[in-house]
């Protein structure tokens, strides 16, 4: 730690969604594994926050639950955030003052625009951490016109940095999101569920992608393939691991009566998991299907137990898969290459092996949690090294 620095760097890390997801998860990495020189406290809301929470016990990382108001796609919900907006502000700021902070740290996206606010008034730097490659027009309008209150800027990818192409002097870094090699090592021993057991026995190639249940995750397009490969479809079984949110209901309904209209029998939903390290150790081939993301934590985990990767090329994806490499990078909606790809790595062991082995030592060299959280810890130093010399 540099030696400016006589007591450990007080962050209040905010985000205005407490549902698990990539940001969340990485959130507790890096403040778990920085807890001897970072005293972090995570502000987000209580609503929908249970496997956050638990997330946070299990890494002893301190946090505070905030009645930040969401804004959703309805009249209601907007005039609500828009109403309740000063109050919040107003009672973060002053929790931020009370606990003599060091350094804001906003996740979450360009929409997270509270605790940027809240920080300048309560006159604590403040870094604005971006892991989107799509925001609404009126969301990036806002975000162009408030981003110069923050003191630096974090890209969560080069995709989202191109995607803001932000025109600033202040400091701005690239973070990729952070895998625990050591933790998603293909080598340990996990439990295995009955279920998933019998897959085995019955010497299946499964298929399989982590992803909450949305429509940004494209999973109506992994369905017309699965559809494709049909002929296979006692040889293989596709796995798809993710939350359905109570936002999200009604599209998951709508996949189930597509999974029925097209008559396919070899998909299973396995809903959330705490610890996705046994699935993936039982997933030969993992695919990626989705529309937007910036620096998909699940990739890196999957590439971090050696699996053969399929991926659309979104975020910063193309920069540790190659295709024929170690993986193959697809367009969004090509059903036509995804479905030769996944025919090819079906028919070929060899291949996915190799291509595993590849992906493991990209995730181990690049995309390593140590290598995250020193950058986080240089970025945190470099904020505040004005004020010590």
């Amino acid at each position: 730690m540099n030696k400016h620095f006589k007591h450990p760097i007080k962050i209040a890390n905010i985000i205005e969604e407490g549902r698990l997801g990539g940001p969340q998860t990485r959130m507790a990495l890096v403040a778990s594994k920085l807890n001897k020189v970072i005293d972090t406290t995570f502000i987000f809301p209580k609503k929908d926050s249970k496997e956050f929470q638990m997330r946070c016990d299990l890494n002893n990382i301190k946090y505070f639950l905030f009645p930040f108001t969401a804004i959703r796609r309805n009249w209601f919900t907007i005039l609500k955030y828009v109403f309740l907006f000063p109050f919040e502000v107003f009672m973060l700021t002053n929790y931020l003052k009370k606990n003599s902070f060091d350094i804001v740290h906003v996740s979450g996206g360009s929409r997270q625009i509270k605790g940027i606010i809240s920080a300048k008034l309560a006159k604590i730097k403040v870094i604005w951490e971006l892991n989107d490659t799509y925001a609404p027009l009126f969301i990036r309008i806002i975000f162009y016109l408030i981003s110069p209150l923050a003191d630096s800027i974090v890209f969560a990818s080069s995709r989202t940095q191109n995607y803001y192409n932000l025109k600033t002097k202040k400091k701005c870094f690239l973070i990729q999101s952070p895998v625990d090699t050591n933790l998603y090592n293909p080598n340990l021993d996990y439990p295995k569920e009955d279920f998933l057991n019998s897959l085995v026995q019955k010497k299946k190639i499964i298929i399989g992608t982590v992803a909450n249940i949305s429509p940004v995750k494209g999973l109506i397009f992994f369905l017309k393939v699965v559809k494709n490969l049909i002929t296979y479809s006692n040889k293989i079984t596709f796995l798809i691991v993710g939350s359905v949110h109570n936002s999200q209901k009604k599209y998951y309904y709508n996949l189930l009566k597509i999974i029925n209209k097209m008559g396919i029998e070899n998909v299973y939903f396995l809903g959330a998991r705490s610890d996705i390290r046994p699935i993936l150790k039982l997933i030969d081939i993992y695919v990626c299907t989705s529309k937007n993301e910036s620096s998909p934590l699940s990739i890196w985990e999957a590439m971090s137990m050696e699996k053969a990767i399929i991926s659309t090329n979104v975020g910063d994806v193309s920069n540790f898969i190659t295709n024929s490499q170690n993986g193959f990078i697809i367009d969004e909606g090509d059903e036509v290459n995804l479905t030769k790809h996944l025919i090819k790595l079906i028919n070929n062991s060899d291949l996915r092996k190799n291509f595993g082995i590849s992906a493991r030592i990209i995730a181990k060299n690049k995309l390593d949690l140590n290598i995250c959280t020193n950058l986080h810890l240089k970025m945190y130093e470099t904020i505040l090294d004005n004020d010590y010399k």
